[in-house]
């Protein structure tokens, strides 16, 4: 996997990241456009085109820019370095709310299927508890996943997993906060801030409130869920449509988000049935991260992403469809570990990615 490390002001931090990756950038940017116009047609039979990205993308600079501005900044150093529109690097960072805003239909797993968990104190080996996920993405998209160490002029460190020219996707920040993704949709979607943009802002808070406060108070431009943990084992879950964040505090036991709509209110809104992948991996994650004698280890909570059962359906997949599991972390907030894989998960391939960047 390649990591890199970003210092400086977010401008500067931004145009160096664009400036040493310009050329996978754009070919990244091809890609997720590409994907999503074909995935509109194969599924929705909605034909849209690049401008429609780019029109929807544009709606969205302003609140992104009024929201967080030093993320801002650095979306605006990305597209600087990289030599393309500040809108297409914002619609490189958040193409599943700008499908959403344009009213893509279709079956919400032909877009990505992760999988995720909050698992608390009462249930893993050390007493600590835990965030981890899949990420799953179309499978052309692996070789632009990549984990970035940023050290900012003014704010808390991070590490995380993303891809080229994006801001954090699945991080850690020096004070113990974690947080991580899963899409949902509901057809709420209107011109708003991004997820990047909104998990961004929570990796640059000190307290869990203030990192919980960035995902509730967001103009979101779409439906996503968030984790997030805090050190001390404060944990939430946050399904979010754009209009509402419903939050659920996890003191004990474990939390599992897959890609459909838990809360019944945001039911009614997504707009597409549960799929029997995103179905079949929340029963299967939840029975994996279930009470155990002993206590879940971190090889366990590791091992629980490389799951195959369910074949097609599983949490692990390899080239289904297009889709592949292209990355997958495991944090720990109370000791400050943040272990990331390129990939498919194995046991052997996890890097614990703040020892490498040390």
């Amino acid at each position: 996997m390649k990591i890199i490390t970003l210092e400086g002001t977010p401008r500067s931090m931004g145009r160096a990241f664009g400036e040493e990756l310009r050329a996978e950038i754009a070919e990244f940017y091809e890609l997720r456009v590409a994907n999503a116009i074909r995935q509109a047609k194969k599924y929705g039979g909605r034909i849209v085109d690049r401008d429609d990205v780019t029109r929807a993308a544009r709606a969205c600079v302003a609140p992104t820019a009024a929201y967080h501005r030093a993320g801002f900044e650095e979306l605006c150093g990305i597209a600087e370095g990289a030599d393309m529109p500040v809108e297409q690097i914002l619609a490189t960072n958040g193409l599943t709310d700008i499908r959403d805003i344009l009213c893509w239909p279709g079956q919400l797993d032909a877009f990505g299927g992760c999988s995720s968990y909050i698992v608390a104190g009462d249930r893993t080996a050390d007493g600590a508890a835990y965030c981890g996920q899949t990420w799953d993405l179309a499978t052309d998209n692996l070789p632009y996943v990549l984990s970035v160490h940023r050290r900012p002029s003014d704010g808390p460190q991070t590490w995380s997993l993303t891809t080229v020219g994006c801001l954090s996707l699945i991080g850690l920040n020096e004070h113990g906060l974690a947080i991580g993704t899963t899409n949902v949709r509901s057809m709420d979607a209107r011109p708003g801030v991004t997820y990047l943009s909104i998990i961004h802002k929570v990796l640059a808070q000190r307290s869990f409130d203030d990192g919980a406060r960035a995902i509730v108070d967001a103009h979101r431009a779409g439906a996503h869920f968030y984790y997030l943990l805090g050190p001390g084992g404060d944990a939430a879950a946050f399904e979010c449509r754009a209009e509402v964040a419903h939050r659920q505090d996890v003191p004990s036991g474990a939390y599992v988000h897959t890609n459909h709509c838990l809360v019944p209110a945001n039911q009614a809104t997504e707009g597409v049935k549960a799929s029997s992948s995103s179905l079949k991996r929340q029963a299967r994650l939840e029975d994996l991260t279930g009470p155990t004698d002993g206590g879940h280890s971190v090889a366990a909570l590791q091992a629980m992403l490389g799951d195959t059962d369910n074949g097609t359906d599983a949490i692990c997949r390899d080239d289904f469809d297009g889709i592949n599991t292209n990355g997958a972390v495991v944090m720990a907030p109370d000791a400050g570990n943040i272990w990331v894989h390129h990939g498919l998960p194995t046991p052997s391939g996890w890097i614990d990615l703040k020892a490498a960047t040390s």
